[in-house]
């Protein structure tokens, strides 16, 4: 029927990240460019480029050119407004099945879930299972990104809690998180693809990262644990600020000295 929308896995994946459909939702309201939509949601305009080019490939969006305007709007088509609003459409039940096949775990996450607590188990599986979908490099490594932010707001939680034995190996999963989303931009450029972006992401992400780890030391006096996360943080921090300069020409300037 005209009214129906074609439910594929590679709709699904892209309605399942958090950011893209936030930039629905912000859309629904009214059109907007992509600076006001980084604004809105605190992420790099880069990465909200990056997301909008998706949601367009899947025809949810559409680019907006106004004569004589240099500035470019996204508004949702007729799809995209289905998505936000399935119980009007034929489709809800295929779209609620399909939902349940490809990402139930995402549904039944808890987003709270810290370790120890009931739904952390399935909040870990989901985070293995949306991590297997991605294929390309670039777009691994900003997941193993995301993965190291979780990791380290749940150490910021175990230290006020002061579960310590836990805080330990949570901070060592930090670390491996940041190690693989390396691993993946060293593979992402042999394959002689654009990195810029993952590498502004974590030139903007591991500041903070540096910051709560620093409250961490301070709060649980455990030096050598907390120091090798920061230590990690700082090589990670770096190397992105360097690799930006001879990729962008840009001076770009170290906000850190290492502890």
């Amino acid at each position: 029927m005209e009214d129906e929308l074609k439910v594929s896995k590679d709709l699904l994946k892209t309605i399942t990240v958090d950011t893209r459909v936030k930039i629905l939702k912000a859309l629904e309201r009214r059109q907007m460019t992509a600076s006001e939509l980084s604004r809105l949601l605190k992420k790099h305009v880069t990465t909200i480029s990056e997301h909008l080019e998706i949601l367009k490939k899947s025809n949810l969006v559409e680019r907006i050119e106004r004569p004589g305007r240099k500035w470019i709007y996204y508004k949702l088509t007729r799809e995209g407004k289905k998505v936000l609003h399935p119980e009007s459409y034929r489709w809800i039940a295929i779209l609620t099945l399909s939902f349940l096949i490809f990402s139930s775990l995402y549904f039944v996450m808890t987003v709270d879930a810290y370790p120890g607590q009931i739904f952390y188990g399935i909040k870990r599986a989901r985070e293995k299972f949306l991590l297997g979908l991605i294929r390309g490099n670039v777009e691994r490594a900003k997941k193993h990104l995301e993965l190291a932010e979780e990791r380290l707001k749940e150490a910021k939680w175990l230290a006020k809690e002061g579960r310590i034995r836990e805080l330990k190996e949570i901070l060592r999963e930090y670390e491996n998180e940041l190690k693989e989303a390396r691993r993946e931009i060293e593979v992402a450029r042999k394959k002689r693809k654009v990195v810029t972006s993952v590498l502004e992401q974590i030139s903007e992400a591991t500041p903070k990262h540096i910051s709560i780890l620093r409250n961490i030391l301070i709060k649980t006096g455990r030096k050598r644990e907390v120091l090798e996360a920061l230590n990690r943080s700082f090589e990670t921090y770096e190397s992105s600020i360097e690799e930006l300069r001879n990729l962008t020409k840009r001076p770009y300037a170290p906000l850190f000295k290492q502890v």
